[in-house]
């Protein structure tokens, strides 16, 4: 194949920003993925503290509430709650687990995550719990249903 060579694109930092913002569900809530989906967008979200990672992915689906994350990890098993990157506790969606599993197991020993090298607890407090009141408030207006 003979020809022109293609032309390097041109990349600005705020064309970069947007680009990230758009694929992480960031500029405007996603209407076609759920929970299982926005972890892999994600490459997995942070959950050393459970709610930070149910905020994080329920705030970027419209129209999700803290219990649609709870559903897809505890009922339905789309999610993993288990150790990711940088061996820490992060919620990963199932089908993509068998792939993580090689990759993090592919790691020098250094660098792996071990019972001996942990360090605090995992889990948080109920006062790191971050506050969204719609988030939070469709949470309390279900239950009482």
């Amino acid at each position: 194949m003979t020809g022109k060579p293609a032309k390097p694109a041109v990349l600005t930092w705020s064309g970069v920003t947007a680009r990230r913002m758009a694929r992480h569900a960031l500029a405007e809530p996603a209407a076609d993925l759920g929970p299982a989906g926005i972890a892999g967008v994600l490459c997995g979200a942070h959950a050393q503290v459970l709610s930070a990672a149910e905020l994080s992915i329920g705030r970027r689906i419209a129209g999700a509430t803290r219990a649609d994350v709870r559903r897809a990890l505890w009922e339905e098993r789309s999610l993993v709650k288990t150790f990711g990157p940088r061996g820490t506790i992060h919620l990963l969606p199932a089908a993509d687990l068998p792939a993580w599993t090689g990759a993090l197991s592919a790691l020098p020993s250094s660098r792996r995550w071990t019972p001996s090298r942990a360090s605090g607890r995992a889990g948080g407090s109920r006062r790191a719990r971050p506050r969204t009141a719609g988030f939070y408030a469709s949470d309390r207006t279900a239950a009482a249903r």
